[in-house]
């Protein structure tokens, strides 16, 4: 496996605690490295034959923006997701090992940490599409097609991805969208159908999300009568900027504004001027900007929520509901406010690094699980419950047994959190982020030379920067994991 060394990033460890909360109404869970809360039902015995694997991945959907959704159960529309939340598992604990699209989609194709597989930022000599080449073939779809599968991918694939015809190997179906930056997102937009380009206008039913459902939805009717398993990866583009909507969400979440929680236009004034410079506090004229863009991207995300009733209304009328695995998240979360920033990721603030990650399926029990689980464990899931053996290169661990209701005996204590800024000096690799679930903590080491420290358990918020009072000893334990975890691959970034 190739590897890049001598990076700087903005480096962060973070000890999280089962305390941690964002904003949103999230709940506060007791501290448990590895155990459901509440505990679940017991789990049924695992299919006989290979199950469906359909896969939801939106785009910047934070916990907080996900609570602010699931809200809405108390008004006359039932929402959506509550047909998945209340028939599966909710992992409250899932991060994203960078907070950037193109990165963080790599993690979850591949099982790798960034920096085994080379993707950092979505486009350039280090990002998107063009580095993520090498690693097409030793991704979800080449293995879970030779292991018979019939996969289709609709929506978006990694960053940068040009307009030339290439289907990469392992998918039956690839519906891409052609993300590049100046690109629509939701109206005027290209997409590749199996390698024809497709022009879409502003009418709406051009909405890029409607097209990627039917795309979707056709797939899985397709497939009645056949006897391959489906492995369906669907990729919107809501809720991300513009955040457009179809016409007919124009009205939903009029009085909604921006997500409770205390560190909306805040900054930890006490400490965090001690290394790191204080963001001016947002004015007026900002959070009207920043709730304005939270409504649009919470009306983007009924589309969503309408994309996968219609996936699972075809997969229960095509026979294959009760034998498919849905898994539902997001490649990053986004601060919408919080710590005076709007529309910001590629950070390891909460609200970028912890994402919604919710699965259901046969055996599956109703409930959360509290441990720390990550992207790179996505694939590794997908590939145990498909019975295709994970290759040891995968940083990521399977997540079945927690799938199965059982807590297991070990699990990992800490991950790594990228935050990729453009340089590449030679030398020290401090500029990782990494969550260590033992103490309880974050910290932060940036390529600027500044630092955070946060007691998670006391301040889930990140409010108040302790570096300036830490215990050195503290700081070097901190910065030596980081050094021995940039330097894992494989089993041993599992533990």
């Amino acid at each position: 496996m190739t590897r890049q060394r001598g990076l700087g990033f903005p480096v962060v460890v973070a000890l999280l605690s089962g305390s941690l909360a964002c904003g949103g109404g999230q709940p506060v869970l007791p501290s448990s490295a590895s155990k459901l809360d509440p505990a679940p039902a017991a789990a049924a015995a695992a299919p006989a034959t290979r199950p469906n694997i359909v896969l939801i991945v939106t785009d910047d959907l934070d916990m907080p923006t996900m609570g602010q959704l699931l809200e809405r159960r108390s008004q006359a529309t039932q929402p959506l997701l509550d047909m998945l939340a209340n028939k599966g598992l909710s992992f409250t604990h899932a991060y994203v090992t960078q907070a950037l699209c193109a990165p963080s989609r790599a993690s979850i194709l591949t099982g790798l940490y960034s920096h085994n597989h080379g993707v950092y930022d979505n486009s350039g000599p280090h990002g998107g599409y063009q580095t993520f080449l090498r690693d097409e073939p030793r991704s979800l779809a080449p293995w879970l097609k030779a292991a018979g599968y019939r996969t289709a991918l609709v929506g978006k694939y990694i960053n940068s991805e040009p307009d030339d015809g290439h289907i990469p190997p392992g998918w039956d179906e690839f519906h891409v969208q052609l993300t590049a930056i100046e690109d629509g997102r939701y109206f005027n937009y290209s997409m590749s159908h199996n390698g024809v380009t497709r022009r879409y206008g502003s009418a709406q039913e051009d909405y890029s999300v409607d097209v990627e459902k039917k795309l979707a939805v056709d797939f899985i009717n397709s497939s009645a009568g056949r006897p391959e398993p489906l492995f369906l990866y669907v990729a919107p583009e809501a809720p991300h900027v513009p955040a457009l909507y179809p016409d007919r969400f124009g009205s939903d979440f009029a009085r909604t504004g921006l997500p409770d929680a205390p560190s909306i236009n805040q900054g930890d004034q006490n400490e965090r001027s001690c290394w790191v410079q204080p963001s001016a506090p947002l004015t007026s004229d900002d959070i009207s900007y920043a709730e304005n863009l939270q409504r649009f991207r919470l009306r983007s995300m009924r589309a969503v929520e309408e994309e996968l009733a219609s996936l699972l209304a075809a997969l229960d009328q095509t026979g294959r509901l009760a034998s498919t695995y849905v898994f539902f998240t997001s490649d990053n979360g986004l601060l919408m406010g919080q710590h005076r920033l709007i529309a910001k990721k590629n950070n390891a603030y909460e609200e970028s690094i912890n994402v919604p990650l919710i699965v259901r399926g046969p055996g599956v029990p109703v409930g959360r699980a509290s441990s720390i689980v990550a992207n790179i464990d996505i694939a590794p899931t997908v590939l145990d419950l498909a019975g295709v053996p994970v290759p040891p290169s995968i940083d990521g661990r399977s997540l079945v047994s927690l799938l199965r209701g059982q807590a297991p005996a070990s699990w990992r204590r800490d991950l790594l959190i990228f935050n990729y800024d453009g340089s590449w000096p030679n030398g020290d690799p401090l500029g990782i982020s990494l969550a260590d679930r033992d103490a309880d903590w974050m910290f932060q080491h940036r390529a600027t030379e500044q630092f955070d420290l946060y007691d998670m358990r006391t301040d889930p918020y990140q409010l108040s920067n302790l570096y300036c009072k830490a215990d050195p000893a503290l700081i070097a334990r901190f910065e030596a994991r980081i050094r021995t975890l940039y330097a894992c691959s494989g089993s041993s970034c599992q533990n």
